[in-house]
């Protein structure tokens, strides 16, 4: 105990300066089993692709990086809108300095500062999901892994044209389709905004012929975008050869159909067709015999609400009038903790503090999952976790916590 108290007297937390990054990145080769020779003068130099050094906060042990997480800067959709979310990823501490509170001293200072600059939402795909929920992050995304053989997908048939997107290529028709699939999904990403393009370069960068990572546009019968797929050649412990679906995005049916039509050219190449899809498509859909159709529900992604009083002001709500007042506790962000008046109808919604009693009262792990519409309020209360207490108002509270179609377009 008295080694760990001395750690964290002389500890540093900061944001890393770009010599810092190998430091970083060494210690991914180390709690994440990568490998990385850094006595080649090629790995040593940082791709100006990769995440800038002040997207990562770090704890120093004078100038030895001790921990680190990556906190990216993106723009989500919620319920229409489009709010600022930081994406926690390639969290990692070296072996000798576990067990001495340093994630937990880096969120205690990362999660107030976001508050600060109108941060609404911070999401993460977790390694432990109870490990983050210490930090207020609940699973808020669920999808489906599914598994079809190629052969069984060969009927889906469409009139239409691939064409085969390389790095350096064009991605304006990429970027159209995947904004309009966006446009009413929570949690979906815009790639439009980092500056000079670089998501998409980023998106575009693997050579095919050297990865066995392969990117096409699907266009319909009149030459217009509606999708595109982007799968990987995976050898399974068998030796077969796998699609696996990387990424999927279209902006209708038609365009759904006709991005998975590329199977049926496909089938002599790979044995199965998986992908892990957004729960709110049905895969029994795609083939006559479900039984055909090996699915697996995974929770997965989870998230957390930064700022609670506009995370409430830009949710969803019913056109009718009405009102209800909810408390919440938030253990790491002291301006959340308080009662919210909420009133909506046809003018909008308003959100005001209040010390009247409350309809509901909600830890932060309930609420996150209920504002961005992973569960409706009448799953949550068959929920065996505690942190959901509903006092009155029920039946306005099921009428404004419902459910909406979820998908976390990027992996961090």
């Amino acid at each position: 105990m008295k080694e760990q108290t001395e750690d964290k007297r002389k500890s540093e937390i900061r944001k890393l300066e770009t010599e810092d990054l190998h430091q970083f990145y060494k210690i991914h080769t180390i709690v994440y089993n990568q490998r990385r020779d850094y006595s080649k003068e090629e790995n040593q130099k940082i791709d100006p692709l990769d995440h800038p050094a002040n997207w990562v906060w770090g704890v120093f042990d004078g100038k030895k990086l001790l921990a680190g997480m990556f906190e990216l800067d993106y723009l989500m959709r919620f319920d229409g809108h489009s709010v600022k979310m930081s994406g926690i990823g390639g969290v990692g501490t070296l072996p000798e300095a576990r067990k001495g509170g340093f994630v937990r001293r880096i969120f205690e200072k990362l999660l107030p500062e976001a508050y600060e600059k109108d941060v609404i939402f911070s999401n993460l795909t977790p390694f432990s999901h109870d490990f983050y929920r210490k930090f207020g992050y609940e699973i808020a995304c669920a999808r489906n892994k599914i598994t079809i053989s190629t052969g069984d997908l060969s009927e889906i048939k469409t009139k239409g044209e691939f064409v085969h997107i390389l790095p350096g290529d064009d991605t304006s028709a990429l970027a159209e389709i995947h904004s309009a699939y966006i446009a009413n999904i929570n949690h979906g990403i815009h790639r439009d905004y980092w500056s000079d393009n670089r998501a998409w370069k980023r998106f575009t960068r693997e050579d095919p012929y050297t990865t066995g990572t392969f990117l096409y546009l699907w266009k319909d019968e009149t030459g217009k975008p509606r999708s595109y797929i982007k799968y990987q050649d995976v050898t399974g412990d068998d030796g077969d050869h796998n699609m696996s679906v990387i990424e999927l995005i279209y902006i209708d049916m038609k365009g759904l159909y006709g991005a998975l039509s590329i199977t049926g050219g496909l089938s002599a190449q790979f044995e199965n067709f998986k992908w892990l899809m957004p729960a709110f498509i049905d895969p029994f859909d795609f083939i006559g015999d479900a039984w055909s159709v090996e699915t697996q529900f995974l929770g997965r992604d989870m998230t957390r609400v930064v700022n609670v009083k506009k995370a409430l002001e830009l949710m969803r709500h019913p056109k009718t009038e009405g009102e209800y007042i909810i408390e919440v506790e938030d253990e790491q962000i002291a301006a959340n903790t308080g009662k919210y008046h909420v009133q909506f109808g046809k003018q909008g919604v308003k959100v005001t503090p209040t010390k009247k009693d409350e309809d509901i009262c909600c830890d932060m792990l309930t609420l996150s999952q209920l504002i961005t519409g992973y569960r409706s309020l009448e799953n949550a209360m068959y929920s065996r976790q505690e942190g959901l207490e509903v006092y009155d108002n029920e039946e306005t509270l099921k009428s404004v916590f419902t459910l909406r179609p979820q998908h976390v377009t990027e992996y961090f």
